[in-house]
């Protein structure tokens, strides 16, 4: 039974140490100003996160520490100071734009009782298809898909999945165009 103790209090102080590094080589040195590109990617690879050799993650981006991944596909970037929770997977897709100070959020909960409203935690993943451009200061929500060639107006709230090729702004975002399709 001392036993027992022991080890469960060692596994937890090694859950918290692992949990430390891997937020101090997130967002401590992957998002450094200082840090070449090709160091950046070998920590994301390190963590199991795909990032393509032709996509850019800027400076000063935030990584949670959660069980997700990130995904992130040819030609596109993620430019300084966006947030990804990382709750569960954000899947990025080919030549996206994202834009500075975006947040990306796919940790919930359910709604508790009176005593505690944020009841059990939910995560749920976060897709963006390619040839999107997000823009500046958007947040997008748990379960959100934004579709092929959307824009997302700067500013905008995302709270839900969206259809291909439209102009979406506003909190909630909204569709407001169509967009030309070659």
């Amino acid at each position: 039974m001392v036993y027992d103790k022991i080890i469960n209090k060692l596994k937890g102080i090694l859950r918290k140490f692992a949990y430390n590094i891997k937020n101090v080589l997130l967002n401590g040195v992957a998002s450094s100003v200082f840090t070449p590109p090709i160091l950046q990617r070998q920590i994301f690879k390190l963590f199991g996160y795909h990032i393509h050799k032709t996509a850019r993650i800027y400076p000063q981006c935030f990584c949670g520490a959660g069980k997700g991944k990130l995904y992130v596909g040819a030609g596109s970037y993620v430019n300084y100071r966006c947030f990804m929770d990382l709750g569960d997977d954000i899947i990025i897709g080919d030549n996206v734009s994202i834009a500075f100070n975006c947040t990306f959020i796919n940790s919930t909960h359910e709604m508790g009782d009176e005593n505690q409203r944020a009841g059990i935690g939910l995560t749920k993943k976060i897709i963006i298809e390619d040839g999107c451009w997000i823009g500046a200061h958007t947040t997008i929500l748990p379960g959100v898909k934004i579709a092929k060639g959307c824009i997302i107006g700067a500013n905008s709230l995302v709270t839900s999945s969206t259809e291909p090729n439209g102009l979406y702004i506003g909190s909630p975002a909204k569709r407001v165009k169509n967009l030309n399709i070659k």
